[in-house]
């Protein structure tokens, strides 16, 4: 299927920043691009948009479209939905490991998260994710059995988000994320592939679907040296 031609504005200008651009480099203006891609002035925005979200790009008023001095390498965890989406989005080939999948009775903190009562069991998914071979993040999710009965490891050959939405109909339409700095402790270095006490971002996330019901809790960690997390405020004059 053929990206819409907003995305393929998004990866061809990456792409360029990426291979022949440096940080603080100005980008053509609107009209420049505009001319350049023969697309709406819609398309162009929402292109740049994306960008700046993803901290590939930033704006000064009145002087322009910069490349970000933040390494073109790093992803921002903060607009992330699928890890899968977003890596192919920007250019890498995204797999992943599903190291484990068993039923269990989750501890309290994490039933809490998805609102079980005492006893019971919800589906613990250990995964490693990587992109173009090189493991960017691992953890554990917890999927409510009530709500996704008789899930099985076979069923996982999908992305997780397609599987919830084609067998069990649920989907996720609000996340909560709570991030926090850590250092790795030596087990969990030596499954992302770096050194012990190398910064990483640890990352809770609570899903909810349209009934404003948890249907997952995810305690991931995300190679520091990979990824960001950038939040945007709008400050507004009294």
């Amino acid at each position: 299927m053929k990206k819409p031609l907003y995305q393929q504005v998004i990866s061809d200008l990456e792409n360029k920043i990426k291979s022949e651009m440096k940080p603080n480099d100005r980008l053509p203006s609107e009209r420049q691009l505009l001319k350049e891609y023969g697309v709406s002035r819609n398309t162009i925005r929402l292109a740049l948009n994306d960008l700046e979200e993803r901290g590939i790009i930033y704006r000064l008023h009145g002087k322009g479209t910069f490349v970000s001095t933040i390494y073109l390498d790093q992803t921002n965890l903060g607009s992330m939905y699928s890890f899968s989406e977003q890596m192919s989005e920007t250019g890498h080939k995204p797999t992943t490991q599903n190291r484990t999948l068993e039923l269990v009775t989750p501890e309290e903190d994490v039933a809490n998260q998805l609102n079980l009562r005492a006893g019971e069991k919800a589906y613990k998914l250990v995964r490693l994710r990587l992109a173009d071979g090189v493991p960017l993040m691992y953890g554990e999710t917890y999927l409510p059995e009530k709500i996704f009965p008789n899930l099985k490891m076979s069923d996982l050959k999908e992305n997780l988000y397609t599987v919830m939405k084609q067998k069990y109909n649920e989907q996720s339409i609000l996340a909560f994320e709570d991030v926090q700095a850590v250092n790795l402790d030596e087990k969990d270095s030596k499954v992302l592939g770096v050194k012990p006490r190398d910064a990483s971002l640890k990352i809770f996330r609570r899903a909810i679907n349209d009934k404003n019901v948890p249907i997952e809790f995810t305690i991931s960690l995300a190679r520091g040296d990979r990824f960001i997390y950038r939040s945007r405020q709008y400050n507004h004059l009294v």
